[in-house]
């Protein structure tokens, strides 16, 4: 049932995790670099972050270092 909730794309990314990947329960305001979007999982490092950007929907694995919580 939990794979019915997650978007097609979201769940290829977790599939491809660098590391065992922990989803969060509740998706977190980040800022990687210019970008703003929402971290969804991460493992020890790498967070996986999702935005919407001209219609379209990304997510990425992005290095911890880089990741950033916004208020």
């Amino acid at each position: 049932m939990l794979q019915t909730l997650i978007p097609q794309s979201r769940e290829q990314a977790l599939l491809n995790a660098p590391g065992r990947p922990v989803i969060l329960l509740r998706p977190a305001p980040v800022r990687v670099r210019s970008l703003i979007g929402n971290a969804v999982a991460y493992t020890v490092t790498h967070v996986l972050v999702e935005w919407d950007a001209d219609d379209v929907h990304h997510v990425r694995w992005e290095p911890t270092w880089l990741v950033r919580r916004v208020q």
